[in-house]
């Protein structure tokens, strides 16, 4: 088992497990039905150079790919390794989940006011849903992850994580994790010029004081690289600004987009201590929305805090020849590429969203929606890709959005930023109760902006709710 301790806590918190996130639970195999997305060709990318890739078949590997790929597949083959490092967890603090819940919701008293908590028959405020999973270890010591300068282009991405929390996570609770599973996948199309892998595992949850499991969590990371063989080969800092070239165009909000946003901001409905009963609810019932935004860069700054401060280049010394080098000169770790319209002198550069921030506002729709008595069970989040290359069709939310009857066929069209403004929307899929006899009811959850037909996350939510009877 290994600790989720206080320092992980706050970090999951203040990045609201966004740029840490490790994905979905698509099957690896699943990316070879979906083969034309990621053939992709010189024409597509650094136009500026002619250049000719290598052909990757899966499964069969290069002399320079066989010791590296090897490795991760004998970590596979030995399953999750329990952890040595000694469990001593540190409780959180109340102070501390408050400031992080005013990151992401201040407008609700549960999640911000001591008192309205404790009436509410807590014992104190709750931490904002989702922001506690399971994270294990397991991985034998090696890391899952391809090396970013193994080959001449790479490139990476979370598909999202399926974060399930049984209840509330109060002040002084501790929890330990244990890997459940592991697994990294060849999903390379067959005569494609990028090599992609699928990787990542899932994770049981305990209380440290009772050993009772209280949660589960999978995740899935995606990673790829090309090798030219032909060509002049790009440097570290142009590998790292191509995304830029794939962002959609920033969203200018008008005089009479403001007045919609004011009107969405009037009719935000929080339930509060109005219960929400189970046997209340019908499929197809739909959720007030909510609105957040336009989203500046002090925006993403203040929710993310912990990617606005860079790196310590004393202790990044051995990897500065695969990060970013900005205008100034200065080392940046990947999460400094989020700011790019700071760090990137290219016009269409941006700040773009942390991967976990239209899946926390569309949890705050749901949270206003279920009222205190209501708990969040689970927060299952799918968002779009930067590069082509990794681009799949139904790898963003197109299972959670088959659900809902006039979103068919709908996903995640763009990975939202600076300039645009997230409005939520749900749609409730099915109630049942489970095997304790408790009441649940599925929501579909997906974030619009002011455009019409972008969708910049998708959330499958779960909640449990009071029973009338029983």
């Amino acid at each position: 088992m290994s600790n989720l301790n206080r320092r992980t806590f706050i970090k999951l918190l203040g990045q609201g497990s966004a740029a840490l996130g490790v994905g979905m639970g698509i099957s690896g195999k699943d990316a070879l039905a979906k083969s034309e997305a990621t053939k992709t060709t010189s024409k597509e990318s650094f136009k500026s150079n002619a250049r000719k890739y290598q052909v990757f078949q899966p499964g069969i590997y290069l002399d320079w790919e066989k010791d590296t790929v090897e490795e991760r597949m004998e970590s596979i083959r030995k399953g999750p390794q329990k952890s040595n490092d000694p469990i001593n967890v540190t409780p959180i603090t109340e102070d501390e989940i408050i400031a992080a819940n005013n990151k992401w919701d201040p407008y609700n008293p549960l999640f911000n006011d001591r008192e309205y908590a404790r009436k509410a028959g807590y014992p104190s405020v709750p931490a904002f849903p989702g922001t506690q999973g399971a994270r294990g270890g397991g991985g034998g010591g090696v890391r899952l992850g391809i090396p970013h300068d193994f080959g001449d282009l790479f490139y990476y991405t979370t598909d999202g994580t399926d974060n399930r929390v049984f209840r509330h996570v109060f002040a002084g609770d501790t929890f330990t994790a244990e890997t459940e599973s592991i697994y990294f996948d060849d999903i390379t199309v067959p005569g494609s010029d990028v090599r992609m892998f699928a990787m990542g595992s899932a994770s049981k949850m305990y209380d440290a004081k009772t050993g009772d499991q209280v949660g589960w969590s999978k995740g899935r990371n995606r990673e790829a690289y090309k090798k030219v063989i032909e060509g002049t080969k790009p440097t570290v800092n142009e590998n790292l600004e191509e995304w830029v070239n794939h962002l959609d165009p920033g969203h200018y909000t008008t005089d009479e987009e403001y007045e919609y946003i004011k009107e969405l901001w009037k009719n935000e409905y929080i339930r509060g201590s109005q219960k929400l009963y189970w046997e209340d609810v019908n499929v197809g019932d739909v959720p007030a929305p909510v609105c957040s935004g336009p989203y500046s860069y002090m925006d993403i700054a203040l929710e993310n805090g912990g990617g606005a401060r860079g790196v310590r280049l004393r202790n990044s010394m051995d990897n500065w020849n695969i990060m970013y080098r900005d205008r100034f000169g200065i080392y940046l770790e990947e999460t400094g590429l989020h700011y790019g319209g700071r760090n990137i002198l290219n016009p269409k550069a941006r700040m773009v969203l942390f991967n976990g921030t239209a899946a926390n506002h569309l949890i705050r729709m749901v949270t206003n929606y279920i009222g205190d008595a209501g708990v969040v069970t689970r927060k299952c989040h799918r968002l779009k890709a930067f590069a082509p290359e990794l681009q799949i069709p139904g790898y963003a939310g197109l299972d959670e959005m088959e659900l809902v009857p006039h979103m068919k066929g709908k996903e995640c069209t763009l990975h939202g930023g600076e300039g645009d403004t997230l409005i939520t929307r749900g749609y409730v899929t099915k109630k049942y109760k489970n095997e304790k006899g408790e009441g649940i009811i599925d929501i579909a959850c997906w974030a619009e902006t002011l455009d019409p037909g972008r969708i910049v996350g998708i959330v499958g939510a779960s909640a449990k709710l009071p029973l009338k009877k029983g």
